[in-house]
């Protein structure tokens, strides 16, 4: 009896033994298996990190400056037979690139009109908010006739004097021709430099001030008298002179080098 009881003491001492050494034994594969989930939760929160990082759009000095020059250019109409050209300016080459999670928003700096020199605004309001203003020159290309050479005053104007260019019109807002013959024949009367615009201050094929020949025709006779201008025109225009014999003014047209036409 004594025998039996100590064997069964011995027999519970010894899975008591066994269960703590099993324990013991499985304890670093539950601390092996807590830290492979605790390293494949940080690879994923990198990846995911990466990754939003990797869809973000980069905006760096050449990327503001070409959107800031296609935003213009898709609100501007050019002249007929012309063109626009915008340059942006005023960014700094070595800026450090901005990111956003988005694309960035563009418009006219403080909802200006647009103007021969305009400020263009690209911002991100996607996580850290920037602002960047991008300064633009937009050049209004027209066809106008300019000279081919230096003209002096009193040079009367050929086909050789002159040609078709694209000038930027903003420059000069009015007085241009877009023709060569309304201009043939017409006396200088400014120094032009060459591939300067002909404009209408510079030119006259009748000038104010000078004497010219007016004629009138009646019932298939012509008569002519001489007068005065009062003010310059080109081929086709309306003109004032002043008749020398009764110094009576009248309207007339011009017709040629010093020559005017009236209606009787």
């Amino acid at each position: 009896m004594i025998a039996n009881n100590w064997l069964q003491q011995r027999l519970t001492k010894n899975r008591l033994l066994i269960t703590l050494a099993m324990s013991v034994s499985v304890l670093p594969l539950y601390v092996s298996a807590a830290a492979e989930n605790i390293a494949t939760a940080n690879t994923a929160a990198e990846s995911s990190a990466a990754a939003t990082k990797s869809t973000a759009m980069s905006y760096d000095y050449h990327r503001l400056r070409d959107l800031a020059e296609s935003y213009v250019l898709e609100r501007v109409t050019a002249p007929a037979g012309g063109k626009v050209t915008v340059e942006a300016g005023g960014l700094d080459a070595r800026m450090a690139p901005r990111q956003c999670a988005e694309p960035a928003r563009i418009q006219l700096a403080n909802n200006a009109n647009m103007d021969r020199f305009s400020t263009v605004e690209i911002s991100c309001e996607a996580g850290a908010p920037w602002r960047s203003y991008v300064p633009v020159r937009i050049y209004m290309m027209a066809p106008v006739v300019t000279a081919k050479r230096p003209l002096s005053p009193g040079t009367l104007l050929t086909e050789d004097d002159l040609e078709i260019s694209l000038v930027d019109t903003q420059m000069i807002r009015s007085g241009l021709y877009n023709s060569v013959d309304k201009l043939l024949g017409s006396r200088v009367k400014r120094r032009i430099n060459a591939s300067d615009p002909i404009i209408e201050r510079n030119t006259c094929l009748v000038c104010e001030g000078e004497k010219v020949t007016i004629v009138a025709a009646l019932d298939g006779m012509r008569v002519s008298a001489t007068g005065v201008a009062l003010n310059d025109g080109l081929l086709g225009e309306s003109v004032s002179v002043r008749n020398q014999a009764s110094n009576r003014e009248v309207s007339a047209v011009v017709a040629a080098l010093n020559e005017v036409k009236v209606n009787l």
